[in-house]
């Protein structure tokens, strides 16, 4: 993230402390508040980016390094996906996986059903009558056409599409969702990286000094 922070514009900030002369020394930070996003009409053409999945334990600097070459684009890949909170939105290594669930379960919790699931289910004709994946009860059944009876669900011969999912299941479906991220195309990172730098330089102002320092006053409490 270093190559991020140092794009960031700056701050000259008053300090508390005092010279022998009276007048405030200032110090230069970083302005974290300066804040930049992918442009709407980029995020909207899905032509702009590739679909990439994350494995094992790759970081976004590994990613980073694997589509662009450099481990200094991580921030581009978290920005690419709207990611604030790295530790809650990139999906956890095996080994942090494995703390989380044995700090949150017990071994018999694991096991324990979380939820219900329907399990794809065609009928005779090939036609899809019920997707994979949606959440339902226990006793969940659902009546069907089948263009000359009214059938049931339960009456598959194959048994009734409906699937328990463990605690344990649903917290390892639930890591693996965030392993498919987007990717800005290497052809559209040139024209991200002038918009990026171009948001990140000052307009004139009463506080401005150049593009990249604007001088801020040190606001006392009583």
């Amino acid at each position: 993230m270093s190559n991020y922070f140092n794009r960031l514009p700056n701050l000259e900030y008053p300090s508390l402390l005092k010279t022998r002369r009276g007048s405030s020394d200032t110090i230069r930070v970083k302005n974290l508040f300066r804040r930049a996003k992918i442009r709407e009409d980029l995020f909207a053409n899905i032509h702009e980016f590739n679909k990439y999945s994350i494995v094992g334990d790759d970081r976004p600097d590994t990613v980073s390094e694997e589509i662009y070459g450099t481990p200094d684009l991580d921030w581009v890949i978290l920005m690419s996906n709207n990611i604030i909170d790295v530790k809650n939105e990139w999906p956890m290594t095996q080994y942090d996986l494995n703390t989380y669930l044995n700090e949150k379960y017990t071994q018999q919790q694991l096991v324990d059903i979380h939820h219900y699931e329907t399990v794809l289910f065609k009928d005779e004709k090939g036609r899809l009558i019920v997707p994979s994946g949606q959440v339902v009860d226990e006793d969940w059944s659902l009546e069907y056409f089948d263009g000359t009876h009214l059938r049931d669900t339960d009456s598959n011969l194959a048994g009734r599409p409906v699937r328990s999912v463990s605690f344990f299941e649903y917290e390892i479906k639930k890591n693996d969702k965030k392993r498919s991220i987007n990717i800005l195309k290497r052809d559209v990172l040139t024209m991200f990286m002038k918009d990026f730098n171009r948001i990140m330089k000052y307009d004139k102002s009463s506080q401005y000094v150049d593009k990249k320092l604007k001088k801020t006053e040190n606001i006392r409490l009583k």
